[in-house]
């Protein structure tokens, strides 16, 4: 362990250096507000009578867009028209030392009859200011609130609050998210062009994340772990859009109130109760889906419903008879705000996904979940309070295509109870914490390890325990310093675990648009249980109990044109409970972003990494390691709602190892012994997406946008395999994984 406790050392002696005031001392961050663009007009609602004023709070993401609005003074139908008409604007982002960053800002809309014009949109704080002529609005922002400079020409707009951003996370706009070719306009989908990802195989949704395989990835919602994310096939998440607020990654040191993954994690957070109907839906060439949200009780109350259906099976029996594939999901929302303080939610939610091999009478893949989940929010003064109860239902099968092979299995049923509390302490320390225990009933619980070899596990009931905290410390502007701790206990298949996992991030202003970002920490995974892929085993890491050392280093700048870029150095070490064997992976990532709100806005990631183990005195590439993986996406917006765009990947190969008769791996006798172990690479991979869409938009809210996209518009084949053949070497290559698609997306804001 001594080579880990330097690397430690070393690490938090960076972070020390870099805390010192002559690498802070730039001058206070202030966060600079978003500016409108252009002006918007707002009609006078038919048959109303007299003047009115409403008051909006929207929530301007990264890239100026308004992502959340809500209405927090005003009657109607003036409340209607004025929230229908600021989900149009379009703002420059609001700034913290230059970085674009999400806020919430308050908008005044003034309705006066005598005018027949129709007035304009004129930010203020909610309650802060009587009503004023749009040329000369005032605003009277909340106590604490940081005050923005007025515009050259236009309005003042103050910023109510800066939206956290978490630590250690990499987040595109959900708008953003869902306009990435081959994503199919789902925000879930933008995980494979970030930096440090690396799907197994091009088009199936599970990844490798900085050399963690896909058993060490976990997925969340609202802080629910559910065994998939992404349904089989196409590969759309399980959750609908419009339920869902933002996505994160976390590819490596993550806060402390994440736990029990060694690898990456993906975190999906549901959109806040709307005061307004929301409808949505997607019609593709393989499947549909649909959502829809409508307040209730003067919007005290909320009710969201959603689901998605595939019929892929018809266009499926035209390409590949010998397989059968279908999957579903669904959602239900209901919250209810009991007081101005307390809000009661209750959030359903689960999928089903099946594949099977009709020729070997083989599933390969049969999985559903349940989750229910009820919780009470409180909001006070200077924090909050949750408490919530999950109930969760698991069916897990996977199997390769080998006649006669059962097959990994495992059904779940448990209860989880969490609680979370957050508490401004002071001015520059805020403190978050929070426990959860967890009671889980498992049931036929067996583990497919080769062709010959099945471990089969008692039935058990397993316990989960865990608790955290972190402090976010802001003790000067400019500069940001969180330590965490998080403690875990469970049993898991009859063994008891303990573990302790330190965390640390660090930001640090270096001058006007330039941060430096850092990371360090722990984390511990119990074996994985059954591998969420069809047709792949797990590998000897899932099998194992995982401790991760995690760290990143990086830079984060401001550049011209809009652009915004991060490079990241990061290292990782994992170790699991078979004695001399360990795995490391390092590199660095480079990722440069233009909102799509320019005309020409896309984002460009790359990441250079290595992924080795050792075993003993041995030391050999991860069978997943790829040096290379490259994405570049690119849209243009022509106007008149016409767009296109494209995305390309390119990765190069996975290292291989086979066994050969003779040195040069040429065909030797029947039964010539082994001579050499030949090691290479596969070939590299390349692929191309294009997305076109036309996007119509309606007086009356409503919007419809057909798309036709395609997946892998290359035809391009993927190097899966290799083997020693009376030929000699062949390599075999994956049938090219191409999904052409004309669609209709459709809603109502």
């Amino acid at each position: 362990m001594h080579w880990r406790l330097r690397f430690g050392v070393a690490f938090l002696a960076i972070c020390a250096a870099l805390a010192r005031p002559e690498f802070a001392r730039a001058e206070p961050t202030e966060v600079t507000a978003p500016r409108p663009l252009g002006d918007v007009h707002v009609p006078y609602p038919e048959h109303a009578v007299g003047d009115a004023e409403v008051v909006l709070e929207l929530v301007i993401g990264e890239d100026g867009s308004v992502v959340d609005s809500r209405v927090t003074a005003g009657e109607a139908p003036f409340a209607e028209v004025a929230r229908s008409a600021a989900g149009a604007l379009r703002f420059s982002p609001a700034l913290r030392g230059g970085i674009p960053v999400r806020a919430r800002i308050a908008l005044r809309v003034a309705f006066h009859q005598p005018e027949p014009a129709a007035p304009s949109l004129a930010p203020t704080a909610p309650g802060g200011a009587a009503p004023s002529p749009p040329e000369n609005p005032e605003a009277v922002p909340e106590p604490g609130a940081p005050s923005a400079p007025p515009a050259p020409e236009g309005p003042t707009v103050v910023v109510l609050g800066e939206q956290a951003a978490e630590a250690g996370s990499i987040h595109i706009p959900k708008e953003e998210a869902r306009r990435v070719p081959g994503a199919f306009g789902d925000p879930f989908r933008v995980v494979e062009v970030l930096p440090g990802v690396a799907p197994v195989l091009s088009g199936l949704p599970y990844f490798y994340v900085r050399g963690s395989p896909p058993g060490s990835v976990g997925y969340l919602i609202d802080g629910i772990d559910v065994p998939l994310l992404f349904h089989v096939g196409p590969g759309p998440s399980v959750i609908s859009p419009l339920l869902i607020d933002r996505v994160d990654l976390f590819p490596g040191p993550y806060p402390a109130r994440f736990g029990r993954s060694a690898g990456a994690l993906l975190a999906g957070e549901t959109s806040l109760p709307s005061d307004h109907s929301r409808v949505e839906g997607q019609a593709r060439v393989f499947d549909a889906s649909a959502a829809l949200e409508h307040p209730f009780d003067g919007g005290r109350g909320s009710l969201a419903l959603g689901g998605r259906y595939s019929y892929m099976q018809a266009l499926l029996a035209l390409v590949a008879p010998d397989y059968q594939l279908g999957y579903g999901d669904y959602q239900a929302k209901l919250s209810y705000a009991v007081t101005r303080a307390d809000r009661l939610t209750l959030f359903s939610f689960g999928a089903f996904d099946h594949l099977r091999n009709k020729a070997i009478g083989l599933t390969l893949f049969d999985v559903a979940f349940h989750r229910i989940d009820a919780r009470w929010d409180h909001s006070y003064e200077s924090g909050r309070v949750r408490v919530g109860l999950t109930g969760r239902s698991d069916r897990v099968l996977t199997s390769t295509e080998d006649p006669g092979v059962p097959g990994s299995f495992q059904r779940t049923q448990g209860l989880r109870l969490r609680s979370e509390w957050e508490q401004r302490l002071s001015a520059n320390v805020r403190m978050r914490s929070g426990a959860d225990f967890a009671l889980d009933r498992v049931t036929g619980d067996r583990e497919q390890i080769d062709d010959r070899k099945v471990v089969v596990y008692p039935d058990r009931v397993d316990r989960t325990g865990g608790a955290y905290a972190d402090f976010v410390l802001r003790p000067r502007r400019g500069f940001e310093i969180v330590p965490g701790l998080r403690v875990d206990a469970l049993r898991s298949r009859g063994v008891d675990h303990v573990f302790v996992d330190p965390r640390l991030s660090v930001r640090t202003r270096l001058g006007e648009g330039v941060a430096y970002l850092a990371g360090f920490g722990r984390a511990h995974q119990v074996p994985a249980t059954a591998v969420r892929m069809p047709g792949r085993r797990p590998n000897a890491i899932e099998r194992s109990t995982q401790a991760a050392t995690q760290a990143s280093q990086g830079i984060e700048y401001a550049l011209p044109l809009g652009m915004l870029g991060r490079t990241t150095l990061f290292h990782q070490f994992l170790d699991i409970d078979t004695p001399g064997v360990f795995g490391r992976s390092y590199g660095v990532e480079q990722f440069l972003r233009r909102n799509f709100t320019e005309s020409l806005g896309g984002f460009l990631s790359y990441t250079l990494s290595r992924a080795e183990g050792q075993v003993g005195a041995d030391r050999v590439l991860s069978s997943f390691d790829r040096t290379h993986v490259l994405s570049a996406v690119l849209g243009y917006d022509f106007g008149r709602g016409f767009r296109l765009g494209t995305r390309a990947y390119w990765a190069s190969g996975r290292p291989y190892e086979i066994a050969c008769p003779t040195t040069d791996c040429r065909p030797g006798g029947p039964v010539a012994p082994t001579a050499t172990i030949k090691r290479g690479r596969l070939p590299s991979f390349f692929r191309l997406d294009l997305r076109f869409e036309k996007r119509f938009t309606f007086s009356n809210g409503w919007w419809l946008t057909a798309t036709a996209e395609w997946f892998n518009a290359t035809l391009s084949k993927e190097a899966d395999n290799i083997d020693l053949t009376p030929r000699g070497l062949v390599i075999e290559r994956r049938s090219a994984l191409t999904l052409p698609s004309l669609g209709l997306e459709f809603g109502e804001n």
